[in-house]
C-alpha cells in the first residue's frame, strides 16, 4: 500500500495540527519496513526541515499553503503522479479526491462549539467545508471519544465513518534535569517557581477566567508566577486591561512560541501545568505535562477527563473561585502533587506514537477495503 500523507500543515500557522502531522509522519515512517508499505509525505517548503532526519519516507516539497484554493488540486495531481493507494489529510480544507480512498482526521469543532470567537461567515465556511470533507472521505479519525461524539452530533453524515485514534506523546517528553530547567527559564526570560499555560489566546482558552482565579490564589501560593506560552499566545487589550485591574501584571510572563526541542524542559520547569480551556478536541499539552512529571490542574470537561483521568486536579472553567482552589491545591498540597505526578507518569504510557501509527494503519486498511466495495457509477 502506498500512502500519501498530507503534512503541509507542519508550519507555524497550524501549531496543533502541525504537531500531529510531524509526529504521525515520523511514526508511520518508522513502521514502514515492518509493514512493507510505502509512505509519501507531502510537505510545505517552510516545514521541510522538520522532516530532514526522516527515513523510510519519500518527501515531496511544495509551496502550497494548506488552506489555499489550489491546495486540493495540487494534491490530486501529486496523488495521481505517485500512484497513491490511499490519501490521508489532517486538514478539512484539502478536499478528499473521488478517485482513491481517503482518511480525514478531525481535531475539533471549535468554530461551532465556540461561536463567540468567529464571525458568521467563518462559521458557515467551517461548517460547509467540514460537511463536504466528511461526506467525501472514506473514513475519518477523531482524536478522542469526546470528539467522535461531537462530530456525529454536528454532522450526521459522519456516523459510522469515524474511528477514535488518540494522540501520542513523543519520547522527548520526560522529567528533565534541574540545570536544563534553569537554562530554559533564563533563555525565555521567566522566573521560577511558576505555573505554566501552553496554548493560544483565543477566547475558548479562557485566559481571563484564569487570571481571575490566579489573582485570588496569588497570596496563598508563595510567589509562584504564571507563565503563558505558545504560538499565538500574546496579550491583547482585553488581557492587558484584566491584568491591570487585578493587579497581577508583574506576576505574569508572556514568553510566546517555544522551540520544539525546549518544550520538555519548559514543561518540567513548571511547578504545575494549568489548562483552563472551555473546549478542546484532545489537548496534547496535558498529556505532555503528565509525561514530564508536572502536576496538572485543568477544566472539568469531558475531553480532559478522557486524557488525564484521575491524574489531574479539576476546576470549573467559569468559576474563578474553583480555579483558585485548584491552583492552591496543586501548588501547596504535596500529597495531591505526588499522587498526580505518579498517576500521570503511569497513565501517559498509553499515549504512544507507535501505537497511533499502527491504529492509523488499521484505519487505512479499513478505508481501502470499504472503497473497493463501493460500486462505481
Amino acid at each position: 500500500m502506498k500512502i500519501l500523507f498530507d503534512a503541509r500543515t507542519a508550519v507555524p500557522k497550524f501549531p496543533g495540527i502541525g504537531r500531529y502531522s510531524i509526529e504521525l509522519g515520523a511514526a508511520l515512517a518508522k513502521i514502514m519496513p515492518q509493514t512493507g508499505d510505502e509512505l509519501v509525505l507531502l510537505v510545505n517548503t517552510n516545514g521541510r526541515r522538520l522532516f530532514d532526519k526522516l527515513e523510510n519516507a519519500f518527501i515531496i516539497e511544495t509551496d502550497d499553503i494548506p488552506n489555499s484554493p489550489v491546495c486540493s488540486l495540487a494534491m490530486m495531481s501529486i496523488a495521481k503522479e505517485v500512484k497513491a493507494d490511499i490519501y490521508h489529510t489532517p486538514n478539512r480544507i484539502c478536499m478528499p479526491p473521488a478517485f482513491l480512498p481517503t482518511v480525514l482526521t478531525v481535531h475539533d469543532c471549535a468554530p461551532i462549539r465556540c461561536p463567540y470567537e468567529n464571525s458568521p461567515q467563518e462559521r458557515i465556511a467551517f461548517t460547509t467545508s467540514m460537511k463536504s470533507a466528511l461526506k467525501t472521505c472514506t473514513r475519518a479519525i477523531a482524536v478522542s471519544e469526546a470528539m467522535r461524539t461531537d462530530v456525529e452530533e454536528l454532522f450526521p453524515e459522519a456516523v459510522g465513518k469515524i474511528s477514535v485514534v488518540r494522540h501520542g506523546v513523543a519520547d522527548a517528553f520526560k522529567p528533565s534535569e534541574h540545570h536544563k530547567q534553569e537554562l530554559v527559564a533564563e533563555k525565555y526570560g521567566y522566573s521560577r517557581p511558576a505555573l505554566l499555560y501552553i496554548g493560544n489566546n483565543k477566547r475558548h482558552k479562557n485566559l481571563i477566567e484564569l487570571f481571575n482565579g490566579y489573582a485570588r490564589a496569588e497570596n496563598m501560593i508563595h510567589g509562584v508566577g504564571l507563565v503563558l506560552a505558545g504560538y499565538g499566545c500574546v496579550h491583547l487589550a482585553r488581557h492587558k486591561r484584566c491584568m491591570t485591574e487585578l493587579g497581577i501584571t508583574d506576576k505574569i510572563t508572556w514568553i510566546g512560541e517555544v522551540l520544539e526541542e525546549d518544550l520538555p524542559d519548559v514543561i518540567s520547569s513548571a511547578t504545575a501545568f494549568v489548562m483552563p480551556s472551555r473546549y478542546e478536541g484532545f489537548c496534547l499539552p496535558i498529556a505532555e505535562a503528565m509525561a514530564c512529571g508536572t502536576p496538572v490542574a485543568c477544566s472539568d470537561i469531558r475531553e480532559f477527563h478522557e486524557v488525564a483521568g484521575d491524574s489531574a486536579t479539576y476546576f470549573q472553567a467559569s468559576d474563578p473561585e474553583s480555579i483558585a482552589q485548584a491552583i492552591v491545591t496543586v501548588v501547596n498540597d504535596n500529597i495531591v502533587r505526588n499522587r498526580n505526578r505518579a498517576s500521570g507518569l503511569e497513565r501517559v504510557q498509553q499515549y504512544n506514537w507507535d501505537t497511533v501509527a499502527r491504529e492509523t494503519m488499521a484505519v487505512y486498511k479499513q478505508a481501502l477495503s470499504q472503497f473497493q466495495r463501493t460500486p462505481v457509477g
